[in-house]
């Protein structure tokens, strides 16, 4: 394995294992989410801007970071289509992330078997698979956190800050690596490289450029997102408080998408660091703790603010994608976790072994049924949209009263032709009057949806009737993950 024609060939091996079910997902998935859709829409705009020669800055203004978005547009001049373009750059960022994992895995362990045997964990991660197949950031961003903690390991800090200052291109809260890779660095080397320091401290400053360049406002991109979220718990007054359910169901979704063994594996390798700065550790240990000290650190700092999100209500709900950052950084520490238990605990071996392998097969099984509930929901919403598309007249004034967020997006119909439950009111006689003085042509209604904003729309004691003006002309379901939508067209009148 120490030769270079072994390592190539090695290379080569986790490339293609790791590259298959991705670049097959590209073309055979669907998004996981609708926000894919509304990146796919910008990286359109932005590829028609670069491809013009009428690119601006100003244009990289948006809801999210654009790093994800610039690059699939790059893309996307050239493919010309910007559906496939933002899932094949998610696609090859996901390929990068099991060949980062394996290469963490080997530093932490040196034992090319366990390196293997996590990069196969990460590869064929049913979770994971059908997100690097979608046109979102949670892959990217996640290739860029072990870029950065790759040479961490190394300690190479100018790449770290690199990596780090790329990944806070992609998402915001990366931009925690200004303080936490110079924490390591201090703890390591009682010392800060003033020029990696630099290097992150470059995307919040060019982001706040851009959005004061943008609207005038520094801020205005977290302005909007306060007045997004202050919008959903208004739609969804039951997200502002904690209920037995859904704290039970975003812990389940946490534990499941972070993998079970990988979270228990990250708990015991935090105790094992924290141990040894509270100096109980026999001195000789401190290299090792030193060296799971990256890992640890990366992993927990994306759990607490995940956790902290969660419990201030300013991440009401924990998405299945949430986890893939954990899942990704923590999968190293299982290998070295494992490692260092039997080698204490050597009669554990076999047992061990046996119940890891048993709870990640567990684990798949639950994901794999997770990923064909999503189809099965995206069939229903694909039904939908392609309805609307076929049907719904652009040439005229109607429009749409729909709360399905990923219909309106699929269907490709003007965002300015829609509208939502934030405006209308509980009192079904006055939600019809709405309706009728917008000019409301389709009336979409989700019947089984976790959408945020269901609890406002009123509720009628039978939807198979009538609704109003509205008559019904399609329905489409799935039983699993339980999705009923429906679709109401106005009558014609007289």
């Amino acid at each position: 394995m120490s030769s270079p024609k072994s390592r190539r060939a090695t290379w080569t091996i986790l490339i293609f294992v790791s590259a298959v079910p991705r670049i097959l997902g590209t073309f055979f998935l669907p998004n996981a989410f609708g926000d894919a859709y509304v990146y796919i829409r910008d990286i359109g705009v932005l590829s028609t801007n670069i491809s013009s020669g009428a690119f601006r800055l100003t244009d990289l203004f948006g809801f999210w970071l654009p790093l994800y978005q610039f690059l699939s547009a790059l893309l996307n001049v050239f493919i010309k289509n910007g559906f496939y373009s933002g899932k094949l750059v998610s696609a090859v960022f996901g390929v990068g992330v099991c060949l980062f994992v394996y290469a963490i895995t080997l530093i932490l362990t040196s034992n090319y078997r366990a390196a293997l045997l996590i990069f196969l964990l990460v590869a064929l991660n049913p979770l994971h698979i059908f997100y690097s197949a979608s046109a979102m950031t949670d892959v990217p961003h996640a290739f860029f956190v072990l870029g950065s903690l790759y040479f961490v390991l190394r300690s190479k800090w100018i790449a770290a800050a690199i990596f780090a200052a790329l990944a806070g291109l992609t998402r915001v809260e990366s931009w925690m690596f200004i303080a936490l890779i110079p924490l390591i660095q201090i703890i390591r080397e009682r010392r800060v490289s003033v020029i990696g320091l630099l290097i992150m401290i470059l995307p919040p400053l060019f982001w706040f450029y851009i959005s004061w360049k943008t609207t005038g406002d520094w801020l205005a991109c977290f302005r909007q997102r306060q007045q997004y979220h202050d919008w959903l718990l208004v739609m969804n007054p039951a997200l502002a408080h904690f209920s037995v359910a859904n704290v039970l169901r975003d812990s389940a979704t946490l534990l499941f998408s972070a993998e079970v063994v990988v979270l228990i594996a990250c708990f015991f390798a935090g105790w094992f660091v924290l141990r040894r700065f509270l100096n109980v550790w026999k001195q000789q240990q401190s290299d090792e703790a030193q060296l799971i000290m990256g890992p640890v650190v990366f992993f927990f700092a994306f759990f607490s603010l995940l956790i902290g999100a969660y419990l201030t209500h300013q991440q009401p709900i924990i998405f299945p994608r949430y986890g893939l950052i954990l899942f990704s950084v923590g999968a190293p520490l299982l290998a070295w976790a494992y490692l260092e238990v039997i080698k204490r605990r050597g009669k554990w071996s076999r047992k061990l072994l046996v119940s890891t392998v048993l709870l990640c097969f567990i684990n798949a099984a639950i994901q794999t049924a997770g990923v064909v509930g999503e189809l099965n929901r995206y069939k229903v919403q694909r039904s939908v949209s392609d309805y609307l598309r076929d049907h719904f007249d652009q040439t005229l004034n109607g429009r749409i009263f729909c709360d399905e967020g990923t219909v309106r997006v699929m269907s490709g119909i003007p965002a300015d032709r829609f509208l939502t439950s934030a405006d209308a009111r509980r009192n079904p006689e006055a939600f019809m009057n709405y309706l009728s003085e917008n000019k409301v042509d389709y009336l979409i209604i989700g019947l089984q949806t976790d959408d945020a904003v269901s609890a406002k729309r009123p509720r009628w004691p039978e939807y198979d009737k009538p609704v109003g003006p509205c008559e019904l002309v399609l329905e489409r379901h799935s039983e699993f993950l339980p999705t009923n939508i429906r679709v109401y067209r106005r009558r014609p009148e007289g």
